[in-house]
């Protein structure tokens, strides 16, 4: 299923307000679609549209689907779409400010509208993020804001327009993506980018140059190895205020709260943690909504061990299998990667950790140079579709490495305990 998303936004950060209309289009109809919208925000019009015309209709607040604690809103359905129509075309308004979660859920603040920096992204369900429906959005974005401010969106920019107060933005993406993101911050904060791959304000991005040559070689490493991304243009780590919540990527964009340590001690730690946000222009295609969601995250995972491997050529991998154990042992009992969803609180040691060390398992069962050839062809996979799942990663291994392969895998994907499956 896809959906298309329109969306006409003003912001104004000093209010740290916004107002959006916009229309969404979805492919096909559930009997009952549901969306999260922050709790900061409040419908102002909801029209359905349909060959026989346009009809009002009401959102609902529901609890039939669980809300995962990060997006920090309220679940929404509408009457009147399980009709036979064959796609769900909505005109919505809705306006207000980004409400922060609350202090007691000790869930990190990832998205706000403040005076002097806005982060917007799914994280805060700034835009209706669809909830039970498997989706993947392409979409256009118009965006009046302040006129001494400049944004940056995973998507291309049209273009720029100039007006009495205010400045237009507007970008297209035309692929299917998992979000819409946008960051801004007022221009004579912002920090040069020519040759640099960071981008942000001038204080928390000035340090971060010293890993630009590196990671460009880095960079270079993966691309040969797992073929050309699913985008042509260039990789921007956009460097936000905040202090928790980590990174996150998103076609073309990496963005991360406070930067990354410039300590010479901790250069491989940091490269091959900005490397593993860079997999996932290739590995970003499993549902976050499934344990296929593992996927992604330990093949990110292992590819830029790999490479810091091959880039410093320093014992990099043993280390981090040897204190990637640890770590797994010091979590006591871990689920089944099968049985764990991505918003459960064992999810990352099990898809980080244990991810990890299963295709380093597999890897030393068929050699690593077979293991990483067959790597090298899936990623390319993950570029050619829309999405990929645990059982077509492990149908192309076993096509291309052995029925043993799969054995082992499974058996690691359904282990429930301490640490990592012994082997028999």
């Amino acid at each position: 299923m896809t959906s298309d998303y329109f969306l006409n936004c003003i912001i104004d950060p000093q209010k740290g307000a916004i107002k959006v209309r916009g229309t969404i289009v979805i492919s096909s109809i559930e009997k009952n679609m549901f969306f999260v919208l922050n709790r900061g925000l409040r419908w102002t019009k909801t029209i359905r549209k349909t060959a026989s015309g346009a009809q009002v209709v009401k959102p609902h607040r529901s609890d039939l689907v669980e809300v995962p604690s990060f997006y920090n809103g309220d679940l929404w359905t509408f009457d009147a779409v399980d009709s036979l129509q064959n796609e769900f075309v909505v005109d919505i308004e809705y306006a207000g400010q980004i409400h922060p979660p609350s202090k007691d859920s000790h869930v990190p603040q990832m998205g706000y509208i403040k005076r002097d920096f806005v982060e917007l992204a799914c994280y805060c369900a700034w835009y209706p993020v669809p909830m039970n429906i498997e989706t993947n959005m392409s979409f256009e974005l118009n965006l009046e804001g302040p006129k001494d401010w400049t944004w940056i969106a995973n998507a291309t920019q049209q273009r720029v327009i100039e007006k009495s107060n205010t400045k237009e933005w507007k970008w297209k993406q035309k692929s299917y993506v998992n979000d819409i993101v946008m960051v801004g911050l007022p221009e004579r904060n912002l920090h040069p980018v020519e040759g640099s791959h960071f981008w942000g304000s001038r204080d928390m991005v000035g340090s971060q140059k010293i890993l630009d040559d590196d990671l460009s070689k880095m960079e270079n490493l993966l691309e040969e190895w797992l073929g050309s991304r699913d985008s042509n243009s260039s990789i921007k780590f956009v460097v936000t205020p905040r202090t928790e919540g980590g990174a996150y990527a998103r076609s073309g964009m990496i963005i991360v709260g406070g930067g990354y340590s410039t300590e010479v001690s901790l250069r491989r730690q940091v490269l091959q943690s900005m490397c593993h946000e860079i997999c996932h222009e290739w590995f970003c295609k499993a549902s976050v909504r499934s344990y296929d969601n593992w996927l992604d995250e330990a093949l990110a995972e292992y590819c830029s061990i790999i490479v810091t491997e091959d880039y410093f050529d320093s014992g990099f991998l043993d280390w981090r299998i040897k204190t990637t154990k640890e770590k797994l042992e010091k979590q006591g009992h871990i689920p089944s990667i099968k049985s764990l969803l991505r918003d459960k609180e064992e999810a990352y040691a099990a898809y980080y950790f244990r991810g990890f060390l299963l295709l380093n398992e597999l890897s030393n069962s068929v050699g690593r140079a077979s293991f990483r050839k067959m790597v090298g062809e899936f990623a390319q996979i993950c570029v050619r579709n829309k999405s990929v799942t645990s059982d077509s990663f492990l149908d192309f291994m076993e096509e291309r490495l052995g029925e043993d392969t799969r054995k082992i895998a499974d058996n690691w994907l359904e282990y429930d305990g301490v640490g990592i499956p012994s082997k028999e």
